[in-house]
């Protein structure tokens, strides 16, 4: 049956013929289920109002009434309201009577003259979810005479956890059952419908018709209309109010007092309207988020915006925040009708807040990194290269100045977990030493320094590279000073008796052109050769094993964990803290630091990065991990191996900080090598991270639900990787280092590096 989508009532005074013939229809034809007569107490308080002064008996009231009716019968006295869907008929007071009763307990909140100046006003809403509780509480309050509403949507199941309605009104059009609840409250205020929402064919008839809009409410999901609106409201003049019922947030625009002021206080500064319109609600976070402010919103919305189409549709709403909202909106749009305020701004109303349970004892306890190194000093190199040099006999070969900075400028573009860059250079006595700066790369997640181990193996192997092109052979001692492990290395140069080979020179080129290219793009396959030509060049490295898949189940089971792994980073306090330290939000923040990773280096879409700019709020990821939540964590995982040629894990069969360099070395060796194939290299390392976390760590500091987790995980891992094959044979092997190679475009720009002078410094 066709849903009724009437929602004008039929207001019958039988003291006119033609009324009263319509009335006796009505009853004749059986369209009237339910009378409602009660219009002699409606007398007895319009009479009350009338004496507040004098104590009327109960029994005085016959006559009082008798008196104010003046002959007219009872039952013809007032107006007869017919409401068509829901079959009732209701005897009122007329619309004078019924407004001065209906107000009387306004005063003097609101007195008399403000009312009926109230009553001239004409009001528009857009957006009858939120939008309902304000138009309910406007009309109860009685804060205009006219109300406009637009909204386009039916009433879900869902939305009946904010919107005062019945199951009955289930796909009844929103703006629809608003209308019929204010005029079951008021059936003298004029209510005007736009049931195809605002849109820019009816904006102006909207906003004009009849008269212009003395206020204008905007509480729309539609990015589109929620600015072009404000548009058109700064056009004619109109104030602006807007409610997000989160944190009691309100907003006001003053454009009928400050007509040059910016549409959202310049929050929407270079959008296009027509842009952002039908986006997904998971591509409408980054626009809301600016529109709102992200840092502003409570820790529950921020939680909630990172599952949106993930374990959630939308954004969730409650019942208490529209309430909160309808009455906000209602009062600062009476003061600013009545000229009792005048200000544009945002505000918070925010009841977590100002209603706080002091007593609660936060039993969790909070995490906080601290370094436990200081940066590395001159003083302590220069007394750690002193105390090797007691130690050794003769002197080295000397290169030259530009031979020894091209081989700096080599090392210090090397790769490093979070490009932290835990190196310090320094060249005394013609012998070139590495050490380790504790303090760049310390991180919770960098456990037995893994992963600082295999960035200086790769810059030691880049010094390598370039020693050749230069007709170098270079001498690596590592761990040379027993009990100084911060010295990673000495490196000795001589004089190579070979001629210097085009393919050293072009080979060195390479150091400079590898990067991490995280672009997406159509997998294709790469072949067994490619891998096997990438195993020779990594088996230039003793004892570092390589291991590779392209098979798509595989490649889609490995998906799986990696991502997994990165999510169990993110809900980690000390990993959420290390992943955001790393993040540069944009090229300024790069260009002061020189380190950390650039978010627009990484290939997300807009949505993805606002949903990290919410992401950095640690109470808010806390909650994800108390629900089990954050499957948002794993989509960039996920999306990037969806691409995937294949994943290369590099191996060794003893976990040393020896073993880890020498990993090192040979990663950077298969990383150049897919670089000259122009293929694409994108390092994966929380898997290994977390998995020599849990097998050599002993699961250190890791909840025991996690542990459990990232042993499923590992146990999946080697049903890909056979790693622990021993009964095929092959020694036990520990992956140290993944990576996922593909064909994609370029990246568009490499991670910055520190001055060569930070990093650099010689006798």
């Amino acid at each position: 049956m066709e849903i009724n989508q009437n929602y004008t009532p039929t207001l019958l005074r039988i003291t006119n013929p033609a009324d009263k013939k319509t009335f006796d229809a009505l009853i004749d034809d059986k369209k009237i289920m339910f009378f409602h007569d009660e219009i002699y107490g409606q007398l007895q308080e319009l009479i009350k109002s009338e004496h507040p002064a004098v104590k009327i008996k109960k029994e005085d009231y016959a006559a009082l009434i008798d008196q104010h009716l003046a002959g007219t019968d009872i039952r013809d006295y007032g107006v007869w309201v017919y409401y068509p869907w829901s079959l009732r008929m209701v005897h009122l007071l007329d619309e004078a009577e019924f407004v001065e009763v209906r107000t009387n307990r306004n005063r003097y909140k609101i007195t008399r003259e403000e009312q009926n100046a109230l009553r001239e006003k004409k009001i528009g809403i857009v957006g009858l979810s939120v939008g309902q509780s304000i138009a309910l509480t406007l009309a109860m309050e009685r804060t205009c005479g006219e109300l406009r509403l637009a909204d386009f949507d039916t009433a879900e199941l869902s939305n009946l956890n904010r919107i005062r309605t019945g199951v009955q009104n289930l796909g009844v059009n929103k703006a629809i059952i608003a209308a019929r609840e204010i005029l079951e409250i008021d059936p003298f205020i004029k209510v005007r419908l736009y049931m195809d929402g605002l849109q820019e064919d009816n904006m102006n008839h909207f906003f004009t018709a009849n008269g212009k809009l003395d206020l204008f409410i905007e509480v729309c999901d539609g990015l589109d209309i929620k600015i072009e609106s404000r548009y058109k409201a700064k056009e004619f003049g109109i104030p602006v109010v807007m409610d997000t019922n989160d944190r009691g947030m309100l907003d006001v625009e003053r454009f009928d007092l400050e007509p040059d002021r910016p549409v959202l206080h310049g929050l929407t500064e270079g959008l296009d309207p027509k842009s952002i319109r039908g986006l997904s609600n998971e591509d409408k976070v980054p626009y809301i988020l600016r529109m709102i402010g992200a840092d502003t919103i409570s820790t529950r919305m921020k939680a909630s915006m990172l599952e949106v189409e993930q374990s959630i549709n939308t954004w969730p709403q409650l019942a208490s925040s529209v309430t909160l909202g309808g009455a906000l909106t209602t009062d600062v749009c009476r003061r600013i009708l009545l000229d009792q305020y005048h200000e544009s701004g945002r505000y918070y109303i925010d009841l977590e807040d100002l209603v706080k349970d002091e007593k609660i004892v936060h039993t969790e306890k909070e995490v906080k990194e601290v370094n436990p190194y200081l940066p590395i000093e001159r003083s302590d190199i220069k007394a750690q290269v002193d105390q090797y040099f007691q130690n050794k006999e003769g002197s080295a070969f000397g290169v030259t100045e530009s031979q020894l900075n091209r081989l700096i400028d080599a090392a210090i573009i090397a790769p490093s977990a979070g490009n932290n860059q835990p190196w310090k250079w320094f060249y005394s006595h013609n012998v070139l030493f590495l050490f380790h700066d504790k303090f760049q790369s310390w991180s919770w997640g960098d456990y037995y320094e893994m992963g600082s181990h295999l960035s200086l193996g790769g810059a030691l192997e880049n010094v390598h590279i370039q020693a050749q092109a230069l007709g170098l052979n270079d001498h690596i001692e590592l761990f040379p000073v027993k009990d100084r492990p911060m010295m990673i290395a000495a490196i000795r140069f001589s004089a190579s008796n070979e001629e210097v080979t085009a393919d050293a020179v072009e080979l060195a080129k390479y150091i400079y052109i590898r990067n991490t290219n995280r672009k997406l793009a159509e997998r294709t396959v790469l072949g067994s050769d490619f891998y096997h030509r990438m195993e020779n060049v990594v088996h230039q490295i003793d004892h570092v094993n390589l291991h590779y898949t392209e098979d798509e189940l595989a490649l889609a089971e490995l998906a799986d964990i990696i991502a997994e792994c990165d999510k169990v980073r993110l809900l980690n306090q000390m990993g959420h803290e290390e992943f955001f330290h790393e993040i540069r939000w944009n090229k300024e923040e790069a260009g002061k630091t020189k380190n950390g990773v650039e978010i627009d280096a990484v290939d997300i879409t807009p949505s993805e990065k606002a949903g990290f700019r919410v992401a950095q709020d640690w109470n808010a990821v806390k909650l994800l991990a108390q629900w089990d939540k954050g499957n948002a964590f794993k989509k960039m995982s996920l999306d990037g191996i969806k691409c995937a040629s294949g994943i290369v894990v590099l191996s060794v069969p003893e976990f040393t900080h020896e073993a880890l360099i020498e990993a090192g070395r040979a990663a950077q060796k298969a990383w150049i090598f897919a670089c000259q194939q122009h293929v694409a290299v994108h390092p994966m390392l929380s898997t290994a991270f977390f998995f020599n976390r849990l097998m050599h760590g002993k699961g250190k500091e890791l909840p025991a639900h996690v542990a459990d987790k990232l042993s499923l995980l590992r146990q999946r891992f080697l049903k890909v990787f056979a790693l622990e094959d021993v009964n095929a044979g092959n020694p036990v092997q520990k992956e140290v280092f993944l990576m996922k190679v593909s064909i994609a475009p370029d990246a568009d720009s490499t991670s910055l590096r520190k001055d060569k002078t930070e990093l650099f410094d010689w006798e």
